[in-house]
């Protein structure tokens, strides 16, 4: 097993299964906030075998090398190359760092600090009848009732001057829900070409009154935020904006939708609807510490 490493611009691409924070645009986003990145590649005998973007900051005077979701591997890799792989990274790097380290399956080396969370992915492979099969009844229902509702919906790309106020909303719903998320800089910073907004809308001409925003990084797409008013939830407008979305997607060759954290303990109604639209829950690995400090 080889480690090499290179600079973003060199050194990384996205494989099929790459997640958002594995991603170059995430790099080259989190650079505009000054988080350092770099590209670690493992191969062997010459032929790349994983990735992963690791992510360099300090917490005081403490630095940390963050691999998020990461490394995305090929296929075929064995878990133990994968293990064996994670405990020689740190001292490949040469680095002095406390590493932190959530990977997307399996588990890393170190002191485990949080369980690891369940996820919500949809796979958007399969054709639309399949997909459809497969949703909650519940929820199938509730998409039944919003398509006859006559909703007008819209699918574009995110127009920042006009979208700000929606933008906001989703703010504003944060704090009155105490709930965090990425500060609203990443999503102004995020390649404007590479996002999705859906909005609901009763006529073509009315105000919106529920959006959902997505973030493109092929052939994986990833919800980001969204906000919905009372018409809107009225309507079921959301489970409509995410099965058109999801039409939408499917038809530009992307393979899979991450819907994100699934948590029913604190989130169940959040949770719920994630699951009802089919999405496959899978749990990812535990977050590890480990210290190469000298």
């Amino acid at each position: 097993m080889d480690i090499s490493f290179a600079p973003l611009s060199t050194g990384s691409f996205a494989w099929p299964d790459t997640a958002l924070q594995q991603h170059p645009f995430y790099a080259q986003t989190l650079a505009r906030f000054g988080t350092d990145s770099i590209a670690a590649q493992f191969s062997v005998a010459g032929q790349p075998v994983g990735h992963a973007q690791i992510f360099r900051r300090r917490l005081g005077p403490i630095p940390v090398a963050w691999v998020p979701r990461g490394p995305v591997w090929t296929p075929d890799t064995s878990p133990e190359l994968r293990r064996e792989s994670l405990k020689r990274l740190p001292r490949a790097a040469r680095w002095r760092a406390l590493w932190a380290h959530i990977p997307d399956s399996g588990t890393a080396p170190g002191l485990c600090v949080a369980p690891g969370p369940l996820m919500a992915e949809l796979d958007l492979t399969r054709d639309s009848t399949t997909r459809r099969a497969a949703q909650h009844g519940k929820w199938r229902n509730r998409l039944c009732r919003a398509e006859s509702a006559d909703l007008h919906i819209n699918l574009r790309r995110l127009k920042l001057a006009q979208d700000a106020p929606l933008l906001m909303r989703e703010i504003a719903q944060r704090r009155a829900r105490r709930y965090c998320g990425l500060p609203a800089r990443f999503t102004e910073n995020w390649p404007r070409d590479q996002t999705l907004i859906a909005t609901a809308h009763v006529r073509p001409d009315s105000p919106v009154i529920a959006f959902m925003l997505f973030l493109l990084h092929a052939p994986t797409a990833s919800y980001h935020i969204g906000w919905s008013g009372p018409e809107g939830r009225a309507l079921n407008a959301h489970t409509l904006l995410l099965w058109r979305a999801c039409e939408h997607l499917a038809a530009l060759g992307f393979a899979r939708l991450d819907l994100g954290l699934c948590d029913p303990s604190r989130t169940p109604g959040l949770a719920r609807f994630k699951s009802g639209s089919g999405a496959h829950i899978r749990r990812i690995g535990a977050t590890t510490l480990s210290a190469h400090l000298i």
